[in-house]
């Protein structure tokens, strides 16, 4: 009797499996970006720093000088307020010397560096310089990473902006978030400077 019960249990199980092997489940791709679902403003105002970031990315403090990271996967964007006793760059001259300097500052730091592009930001309320282009990761060379870094000046301060992504990646982050975040950034008076 016992052996009855064994052969039934063993075929359906064999059938059962052999059904299984034929289809397979594709991996989830856990790397893949996602788009912003919608965006909402982080105020850090004993640093006079606030922006805009997408409310499905996790945002991290950080410790002086260093603000906040703002990530999702293999994504983030770094916040860092930097104090100034030099006179900060007002003029599209002055900017266009922080431009040269920012990109000599990138490549010295990062040799194997590649600039795509830079740009000036002069509007009310703004001063800045963005720049685009490929570098290693510091903490593991072995990986690129494309960046847009935007170096914003205004009230005794710097306020860099550093965004890093996949290069696959970068072009679409970039514009669904990257760019809408640094666009995004408005600088104050320090609370209770």
């Amino acid at each position: 009797m016992r052996r009855t019960l064994i052969l039934p249990a063993a075929a359906a199980l064999a059938a059962l499996l052999a059904g299984c092997g034929n289809d397979r489940t594709p991996v989830p791709d856990v790397g893949v970006i996602p788009a912003p679902k919608e965006f909402r403003t982080a105020f850090y105002d004993k640093e006079g720093v606030r922006f805009r970031a997408p409310t499905n990315w996790r945002i991290v403090p950080g410790q002086e000088p260093h603000v906040a990271t703002v990530a999702i996967g293999k994504a983030q964007v770094g916040i860092w307020r930097y104090p100034r006793a030099e006179p900060l760059p007002e003029t599209r001259a002055q900017l266009d010397a922080a431009r040269r300097a920012v990109v000599a500052q990138i490549k010295n730091r990062d040799p194997s560096f590649r600039l795509k592009s830079t740009r000036l930001v002069l509007k009310p309320g703004i001063r800045a310089v963005v720049v685009l282009g490929a570098g290693t990761n510091l903490t593991n060379p072995r990986v690129r990473r494309s960046v847009r870094s935007l170096h914003a000046y205004g009230h005794g301060v710097e306020v860099v902006m550093d965004a890093l992504a996949p290069p696959r990646q970068f072009s679409r982050v970039d514009r669904q978030t990257f760019g809408p975040m640094t666009r995004s950034l408005k600088l104050r008076k320090p609370k209770g400077a």
